[in-house]
C-alpha cells in the first residue's frame, strides 16, 4: 500500500525539517531548569556591597558575646548575644579633636569614669585610627 505524501511521518522537505527543529527548540526552552541561586546572585557594586558585613563588636573593649541556650534536655547549643552598641561621639582631650566610636553601653559608663583616653590606654586602642 502506497502511502500520499502529506501523511509521511517524515518530512522530505528541508525547509520544513528546519521549520520543525526550530519549533522543537523553542518548545522545550520552555521546560528548561530555572537558573541556581549562585546565577541569580547580583555581580560587581551590588554583590560587593550585599557581602559587606558590619561586624557587632565594641569598638574599645572588643567585646561580642558568646552563649549556650540550654534546652529542657540540658543539651547546650552555641548562639551568639549582642552587646548593647551604641554609636557616639567622644571629644579626646589627647587628640583635641571628637572620635566617632560604637561602644557597648558598659564601656560608656567606663569612659565616664575613667576617661576616653584612660580607658583606651587601659585596652590598647589607639584613637588616631578613628
Amino acid at each position: 500500500v502506497a502511502h500520499p505524501q502529506h501523511l509521511a511521518s517524515t518530512p522530505r522537505d528541508p525547509d520544513m525539517r528546519l521549520l520543525l527543529l526550530c519549533a522543537l527548540a523553542l518548545g522545550c526552552s520552555a521546560f528548561a531548569p530555572l537558573p541556581s541561586k549562585q546565577q541569580l546572585r547580583p555581580t560587581g557594586r551590588a554583590a560587593a556591597a550585599s557581602s559587606i558585613q558590619m561586624l557587632r563588636v565594641c569598638d574599645i573593649t572588643g567585646k561580642a558575646n558568646n552563649a549556650n541556650r540550654v534546652t529542657f534536655s540540658n543539651k547546650h547549643n552555641a548562639y551568639w548575644q549582642y552587646p548593647n552598641l551604641q554609636t557616639k561621639k567622644f571629644f579626646s582631650p589627647k587628640l583635641d579633636r571628637t572620635v566617632k566610636l560604637k561602644v557597648a553601653t558598659s564601656t560608656i559608663r567606663t569612659i565616664r569614669k575613667l576617661g576616653l583616653d584612660e580607658t583606651a590606654a587601659k585596652y590598647g586602642v589607639d584613637l588616631a585610627k578613628f
